[in-house]
């Protein structure tokens, strides 16, 4: 198979969306300009046979946040193979490609959605976090009674939300390991992005806010739909974010969205696990939680990648790290504490042997060392890998609320 990869050009683009639908199964419409907007053509790695695009990949330029800091990320997107040219060790080559653009632009980490789970870690991306889809039944929605009183929520118009939601966001968003930057395309597109062929009978995007000192304490956007059952209002409410700063506000977008009128349920998806909703019910197993795996990321470099975050507690480690793919393979020591920390190649024996997935699924925060070890992925004692989830352990854990 004679494959060119490369970087496509702006007449190519209707041809990459078309070849997305033929792998994805969906009919993209001919007004989204997201990815035409938001997505760097110079960073896509899409394959070619005799001239016909066979696979395609791409990253987005990204600033994400880590524990106690902030990476650049190649934020790595709409990968796909023909259907045509499945199994034939397309998207190997096509992963190679990409990871070696990523690498050319001295990006310390790259991070995906996987639309399969099995995928990804052969390619040394891991977990490094999971949300929940959250479903809450209209009928069950008190508050528990060591909930804190409910903030006041106020209506904001599109135009407005537009304006406050921005500035907000930037002041969070370095808090919560997994956060994106939002530029203006990004939430033009993406955030705000509301036409009539997605809305599916629902209402548009509404808007409240709670205030706090200086501008808004957290925000909640949202749609629903009206539905009567045997005469009575059984519409749903789908949150489609919801951040408060605190605990007052937090209870009163929550509060809010569950007491609409005329509603039989409410949904939310891409929650945190963390997510105070589940400890404001007065019964906390009526928020039923479905969970899932949600950013995977992939240590590019490993002493940028580790000296680029924070540790609560000290580290003196020497890791062995095992990358699938070969690029960052060898044995580094990590010490230090808190944002003084170094991390470098030596010649010596590990403490730990690990690989790039279970590293890279460690990284963000969500600290799993002691769980993977018993499930027999990774080497070390048990006093060493205690100080070490210890170590990379962070509050907040990581939540990305931002597919990609």
């Amino acid at each position: 198979m004679s494959i060119e990869f490369r970087a496509i050009e702006p007449g190519e683009f209707d041809s990459l969306r078309r070849s997305l639908g033929l792998a994805f199964g969906v009919e993209p419409h001919p007004d989204d300009g997201r990815l035409r907007t938001c997505l760097p053509l110079s960073r896509t790695r899409c394959g070619f046979e005799d001239g016909l695009m066979v696979s395609t990949s791409g990253a987005h330029e990204l600033e994400m946040t880590v524990p106690g800091g902030v990476v650049r990320c190649a934020g790595t997107t709409i990968v796909s193979v023909a259907p045509t040219h499945r199994r034939q060790g397309l998207l190997s080559r096509m992963m190679r490609a990409h990871l070696d653009d990523v690498r050319e632009h001295e990006e310390p980490i790259a991070a995906l959605w996987a639309t399969d789970s099995a995928i990804y870690g052969r390619y040394g991306f891991g977990c490094s976090a999971v949300c929940d889809e959250v479903t809450i039944d209209r009928g069950h929605v008190e508050l528990h009674r060591l909930a804190p009183s409910p903030s006041t929520v106020r209506f904001v118009e599109a135009d407005d939300a537009t304006t406050l939601l921005p500035p907000f966001y930037e002041t969070i968003r370095r808090t919560i390991p997994g956060y994106i930057g939002r530029g203006d395309d990004w939430w033009e597109h993406y955030r705000f992005y509301d036409p009539d062929h997605e809305r599916k009978g629902r209402t548009a995007y509404r808007y409240v806010v709670v205030d706090g000192e200086d501008g808004i304490a957290g925000f909640a956007q949202y749609r629903s739909k009206l539905e009567f059952a045997e005469g009575h209002g059984a519409g749903k409410v789908e949150v489609r974010e919801l951040v408060g700063t605190t605990p007052e506000s937090w209870a009163g977008l929550w509060s809010f969205v569950l007491n609409l009128d005329l509603i039989a349920e409410i949904t939310a998806d891409l929650r945190p696990p963390w997510d105070p909703v589940f400890d404001l019910l007065a019964g906390t197993r009526r928020a039923a939680a479905t969970r899932s795996d949600s950013l995977w990321v992939r240590i590019m470099d490993v002493p940028a990648a580790l000296t680029a975050r924070a540790y609560p507690a000290e580290v003196d480690v020497v890791l062995q790290v095992d990358d699938p793919l070969g690029d960052v393979s060898g044995v580094y020591r990590l010490s230090g504490n808190g944002d003084d920390v170094s991390c470098r190649r030596v010649a010596a024996e590990a403490d730990v042997a690990i690989d790039l997935e279970d590293l890279s699924a460690c990284y963000m925060g969500r600290a799993r060392f002691r769980q993977l070890a018993r499930a027999g992925r990774l080497s070390g004692d048990r006093e060493t890998l205690t100080r070490l989830d210890l170590a990379f352990g962070w509050d907040t854990e990581p939540w990305c609320p931002e597919i990609f």
